[in-house]
């Protein structure tokens, strides 16, 4: 509800309430509210009248405003949802959360992947504001580090969300419609809106897309003239207008943008999304690109988190490979042991299982890959290194726990691990890797300076931001980083991710 204020007012006659005997249920009150004369009635001639006693001056009726909807407080879903208090945010200044956000590295294990992009597309109640300091500012960094990881979908629905549109809010949508391939929407959203500082240029181009080339070439005149375009930015819009023109070459930007990629493309010079950041990979997507492109893509934006891996399955089994190595290695052995499972032959399975489970290792899509077999896998009775395996992917999918608990093999890695799993208390048996980091986590969970001064003054959100940060480090083997990451989630109440995160270290281990 978006409001300034809302005061709601409900006056029954004293007396009236005075003669009933029990509460009244729903309807009665209802049908006596709407039969209740609006002001005082007129007095009845027939019936003496007296003069009424005065009434006791009662309390002032307090009018509280509505916590109105800003840029910063836009959201997807509550944060109750994600286990967090709405006032996450606390009294941190807006610049050190944004700095904090765009310091997030995403290379961390996808339990704590996920965990970022809730964090970033939750709502929240927004940050404290300093005097002349406008709001969006948060709202634009959580936007920047989700279109960084790919999480193009969030990133849309938060701006279409946002209860005012920006100039930088546009230009953030113009790129990701770009990026997504859609370049009408992209151009027609643009008409009418505020732009900011690439918004001569998105103009420029949209005006070329519709066909009006004079208007377009008139434009980039006067753009240049005025200084409104950067040096790359008009070097590429006169390539687009004059591309009959043989002698403008110009070498590959250093830093291309989704406007220019998209120049580039229209001038037959495309360039590679591989070697972009992996939110171009959403452009392999689109149909127009060769299997081995979209493979390549959707491998890359599932290890970021940000895809489905049933979406990355369904390309795998586009059809049959045709070549051997790399990708086409991992579509074969999708595909074998998508086929053993519909045979439901149990050596054949493990077989094709084992094969697979290590060629997923090493580009570290494990838990991509258990989560498409889990449920397929769960009832199998394999043995030996398979049942291993098995067991290692019900537990990454966090799925048929009771199976896992059922096969978890005999090792005091694999009781810690089932333990996490489970919500059991810890075992104390030694276990090496991230074992005593784990249980030392669980075990003491006291944080250092400044972390439980944050918590204390109620400064979460940077405290959690801190944490992601830190649990990028653990996924590299800092053991202390692991401990106080996992003792600081713990600490604000997440315990389930913490267990999760805990989990994939042991198991997943990418040290080194």
């Amino acid at each position: 509800m978006r409001a300034s204020g809302l005061v709601l007012a409900l006056c029954l006659p004293c007396a009236a309430m005075a003669q009933q005997d029990a509460p009244l249920s729903a309807i009665d009150w209802l049908e006596q509210a709407l039969t209740q004369p609006v002001g005082p009635s007129a007095p009845d001639p027939a019936l003496p009248q007296t003069t009424p006693a005065p009434t006791p001056p009662s309390d002032p009726i307090l009018a509280r405003p509505l916590e109105q909807a800003t840029l910063d407080s836009t959201g997807l879903f509550a944060a109750a949802r994600i286990g967090l208090p709405r006032d996450l945010w606390g009294q941190t200044p807006v610049a050190v959360l944004a700095e904090g956000i765009a310091a997030l590295d995403p290379n961390m294990v996808p339990a704590a992947q996920r965990l970022m992009v809730r964090l970033l597309s939750a709502e929240f109640a927004p940050p404290l504001l300093a005097e002349g300091e406008a709001p969006g500012a948060l709202l634009t960094a959580r936007l920047d580090k989700l279109i960084e990881i790919g999480a193009l979908e969030q990133a849309s629905q938060l701006i279409e969300g946002a209860p005012t549109q920006t100039a930088a809010l546009n230009t953030r949508a113009f790129d990701i419609a770009l990026l997504l391939g859609e370049e009408d929407r992209a151009c027609t959203r643009l008409q009418g809106q505020l732009a900011g500082s690439s918004g001569e240029a998105a103009r420029i181009f949209c005006l070329a897309r519709q066909g009006e080339w004079q208007t377009a070439y008139t434009a980039l005149g006067a753009a240049r003239a005025l200084g409104a375009l950067d040096a790359t930015e008009a070097g590429l819009l006169t390539r687009f207008l004059e591309e009959e023109d043989a002698g403008l070459t110009l070498p590959p930007p250093q830093r291309l943008t989704p406007m220019g990629w998209r120049v580039l493309e229209a001038l037959g010079d495309p360039v590679g999304t591989g070697s972009l950041p992996v939110a171009f990979a959403h452009a392999d997507l689109r149909g127009t690109s060769g299997w081995r492109a979209q493979i390549d893509a959707a491998e890359r934006l599932t290890r970021t988190g940000v895809m489905q891996p049933e979406r990355l399955m369904g390309i795998y089994s586009q059809r049959r490979a045709a070549a051997s190595g790399g990708v086409w290695d991992r579509v074969r052995a999708v595909q074998a042991l998508d086929t053993a499972l519909l045979d439901g032959d149990t050596a054949q399975i493990g077989e094709a299982l084992r094969t697979a489970w290590t060629l997923f290792e090493a580009v570290e899509l494990e838990n991509a890959f258990a989560r498409i077999f889990a449920e397929r896998l769960a009832d199998h009775t394999l043995t030996g290194s398979a049942a291993r395996v098995q067991w290692a992917i019900l537990l990454l999918a966090e799925t048929r726990l009771d199976r896992a608990s059922a096969i978890t093999p005999d090792t005091p890695l694999a009781a810690l691990a089932s333990a996490l799993a489970s919500g059991a208390d810890l075992p104390s048996a030694s276990v090496s890797g991230f074992g005593p980091a784990i249980q030392a986590a669980f075990a003491t969970p006291e944080l250092p300076m400044p972390e439980s001064l944050w918590l204390s003054e109620g400064e979460r959100g940077r405290l959690l931001l801190d944490t992601l940060a830190l649990i990028a480090d653990a996924s590299q083997g800092d053991m202390l980083a692991t401990e106080q990451s996992l003792a600081a989630l713990v600490a604000l109440g997440l315990e389930r991710d913490a267990r999760q995160i805990a989990l994939e270290l042991l198991l997943l281990d990418r040290r080194g």
